[in-house]
This record gives structure tokens, C-alpha cells and sequence, in this order.
């Protein structure tokens, strides 16, 4: 009774050789990097950490799950310093929604994590969540307008890098060829647009690719989102100011 509480402490050789989360998290995503995520094991980790699972498991929670939320939040932290930050907040929203695409297309197979994972949510994103919150108030939004903007930019970049770098088909020639097959077979009296402009779309826009933007990526379409996203920013703020 009233003695000190015991706390935990790493396990054998994960202490003898200064284990953290850190690198455990580091070491995660290079391996992901290099086999893909469906190819991920904590066992796997463990090995080439030399340790044991258990280990592992100590320092990042009790699952799978646990360490892909640290992943999760480290690819989302750290996209722009304060000081970095454009006095011109269209600039501002630009450069770091074209910043998180970028480290998504450095770790591809991490992309499709992002957004599944809520355990990735909270405090440390919110450097970055304060950055585009600061735009949006230099823009004039606030509250529930400056809510539902952030909502959309940051949906809108998240959900688009993650079609941008979903699974390709394991037989590319064969995909591409049942596809080829299929577009063109389509009547141009039932789809004149379509048909007119698939040799311009073909595996270079949504619903018509069998690569992913690792090999084919959709920059100008990025870059239209978010000039799109941008501009609905500002009209918000125009009828606010307005009262249209």
C-alpha cells in the first residue's frame, strides 16, 4: 500500500539497442516502401529489427492498427513550417496541399492508409491544421464556413491522391487490353463524349487507367482540383462578405 506505481519498461534487447517509436515507425515505412503494404508484417518488422514482436508492440500499442496510425500521422505531419507560410494564403492552401501529394507519391503504398485510419487524427496534425485554418481566415471565412472549407480542401486532396495511387492490376497488358476492348466498343450515338475523347483519357484520367500515378500521374488534374477548391474558397467568401 502507497508504494511507488511500477511502470513498464522495453523489453530485453529493444532497450539494449535503444528501440523507439520513432524507428520503429521509420523502419515500417521503408519497408512498406519496398514490398507494398499487403506484404506488411509486424513479424516481418520485427526481424529486421532483431527483435520480437512483443517488443514492437510495447512501445507503438497493441496491433497492427496502432502502428498504421503512427504512420498515418507521421506522413501527415510536418508539411510546412510557420515560416514557410505565404503571406498570400491562396498561395499558402497551394503549396501545402501540392506538399502532402508529394510525400504521398515518395510512399506510395502508404497512400491508401491516409483517411483510414482515425487513430491518425488529432494533436499531431495540428501545425498544419492551424496553417490552413489561418488561410482560411485570411480569406474571410470563419467558424462553421471555415470548417466546412478545411473539410473540403483537405477531402478533396486526400481523396484524390488516394484514386491517384490506388492498387494497379497485377497483369497490366491484360487489364489494359480488356479495357481497350470494352471503350471502344462503346456506341458513339450513346457516348459521343466519351468515345470523342478516350484516346486523350485513355490511362491518363480516372475510371479509364491500368497504371497508377506512380507511372501515370494526374498533375494537371491536381492542379484543376485545387485551383477549383481555391476559387470555392474565395466565391464563399465573396457571398459572406456580400450576403448573396
Amino acid at each position: 500500500m502507497g508504494g511507488a506505481k511500477k511502470t513498464k519498461q522495453p523489453l530485453g534487447r529493444a532497450a539494449a539497442i535503444g528501440l523507439t517509436k520513432e524507428k520503429i515507425v521509420a523502419e515500417a515505412i521503408q519497408m512498406i516502401d519496398e514490398t507494398g503494404l499487403a506484404n506488411f508484417s509486424i513479424r516481418d518488422l520485427g526481424r529486421r529489427l532483431k527483435v520480437y514482436p512483443a517488443a514492437i508492440y510495447w512501445h507503438i500499442g497493441g496491433s497492427k492498427s496502432d502502428l498504421f496510425s503512427e504512420i498515418c500521422g507521421g506522413m501527415m505531419a510536418n508539411l510546412m513550417a510557420q515560416d514557410e507560410v505565404s503571406e498570400n494564403w491562396r498561395d499558402t492552401l497551394r503549396d501545402l496541399l501540392g506538399r502532402y501529394r508529394t510525400r504521398m507519391h515518395a510512399h506510395p503504398h502508404i497512400a491508401p492508409m491516409i483517411g483510414a485510419q482515425m487513430r491518425s487524427n488529432g494533436a499531431p496534425n495540428a501545425p498544419w491544421v492551424e496553417i490552413i485554418l489561418d488561410a482560411l481566415y485570411q480569406s474571410g471565412l470563419e467558424g462553421q464556413d471555415a470548417i466546412d472549407a478545411f473539410n473540403a480542401l483537405v477531402g478533396g486532396a486526400v481523396g484524390f491522391t488516394t484514386m491517384e495511387l490506388g492498387a494497379a492490376p497485377d497483369s497490366k497488358e491484360e487489364w489494359e487490353q480488356s479495357l481497350d476492348d470494352k471503350m471502344n466498343a462503346l456506341s458513339p450515338e450513346e457516348y459521343p463524349h466519351l468515345t470523342m475523347l478516350y484516346p486523350q483519357m485513355r490511362n491518363r484520367a480516372f475510371v479509364t487507367r491500368w497504371k497508377n500515378g506512380s507511372d501515370t500521374p494526374l498533375d494537371s488534374g491536381f492542379e484543376m482540383l485545387v485551383d477549383s477548391l481555391i476559387e470555392g474558397v474565395a466565391a464563399r467568401s465573396r457571398r459572406r462578405t456580400t450576403g448573396g
